[in-house]
């Protein structure tokens, strides 16, 4: 708050392609901006299938259509005397703007991701909890906390809400006693369920395409890895949701989908926490937690990828034998 009252504008930044974690916690810090007065800009350069349904609803309100504003656009409001809040990740080079950084000496960082060694260097405020659900759940505790005056909207409680929801796979992994701490008051402010809900419909193509990348998933060992067709529409929300299908699948333990996204191919990682997916997709550059991770990959074929996918599985079940065997 205090770094905040000195600033004469917030900017409010993502990760690319931003998903629910992401929006929903940039539009619970516009609710603590508004209690100081301080015009606030969330930075979004393109929308995607994974926050589709909220930005509807956000452009149906004035004052959230004028507050979406493109890195273009920014880089031409942002000053030294700007804030810049960077949400659900602390990697530079995976913001939508890493340019934005030079423009001010107020940078703030909120992220519930395992500290990588290239983090965002020089923020002014660095608040790093890595056991926190999602970042959504750290930003409804810091509306709590900043002001008496902080007053959720009903579309601000409940895209922190399906934020947190998201993460934590409908309250399934790394929820903790905060997590439902951070729901109740979400609950107890105004968000509807109901309305969530909605917010996370597919339509009857995404959700056909997901059974058929389910479908011909491979399974060895209780670990499943499947790909996305070339021509999918959304991959990469695609690839998630189909991870996380397959380990709802009984005898699955931890699942990779494969999507080609132009020049490269991203994989997401899903387990219920006895596989380790996070030290597998390291390997191969990529990161996260223990249950969710993923990774993106360039100049390799599918087909390599896979191949390289499965000899890591492979090392990792053989270094972790006693330990998979007591689960």
């Amino acid at each position: 708050r205090n770094l905040m009252e000195q600033c004469e504008d917030v900017y409010i930044m993502g990760h690319e392609v931003p998903d629910m974690d992401c929006l929903g916690a940039a539009l619970g810090l516009v609710a603590c901006a508004r209690v100081l007065d301080k015009p606030t800009y969330i930075i979004l350069d393109r929308p995607n299938a994974a926050i589709a349904s909220l930005l509807e609803e956000m452009k149906k309100v004035p004052d959230y259509r004028e507050m979406i504003v493109t890195p273009a656009r920014a880089h031409l409001m942002m000053s030294s005397r700007s804030m810049l809040v960077v949400v659900d990740t602390q990697i530079a080079g995976h913001t939508i703007a890493p340019s934005l950084f030079e423009l001010t000496d107020t940078v703030v960082v909120i992220d519930h991701h395992l500290k990588g060694t290239d983090c965002i260097e020089g923020a002014v405020l660095f608040y790093h909890e890595p056991y926190a659900s999602s970042t959504a759940e750290m930003v409804t505790e810091i509306d709590q906390y900043f002001s008496e005056r902080v007053k959720l909207k009903s579309l601000e409680a409940e895209a922190l809400m399906a934020g947190i929801t998201i993460d934590t796979k409908g309250f399934s992994f790394k929820t903790g006693v905060r997590t439902f701490e951070a729901a109740s008051y979400l609950r107890r402010v105004g968000a509807n369920t109901t309305s969530i809900r909605h917010l996370f419909q597919d339509d009857m193509e995404t959700y056909l395409a997901r059974a058929g990348v389910v479908k011909n998933a491979e399974v060895r060992d209780g670990v499943a890895i499947a790909v996305c067709p070339r021509d999918s529409k959304n991959p990469q929300l695609l690839a998630a949701q189909a991870a996380d299908s397959l380990i709802g699948i009984q005898g699955i333990g931890a699942s990779f989908v494969l999507a080609e996204t132009g020049q490269s191919v991203n994989i997401s990682g899903r387990s219920f926490g006895v596989i380790n997916v996070q030290m597998i997709l390291e390997k191969m550059g990529g990161g996260g937690h223990a249950t969710i991770a993923g990774a993106q990959i360039r100049g390799k074929s599918v087909a390599e990828i896979q191949a390289e996918l499965w000899k890591n599985i492979r090392e990792y079940m053989d270094n972790h034998e006693e330990e998979l065997k007591r689960h």
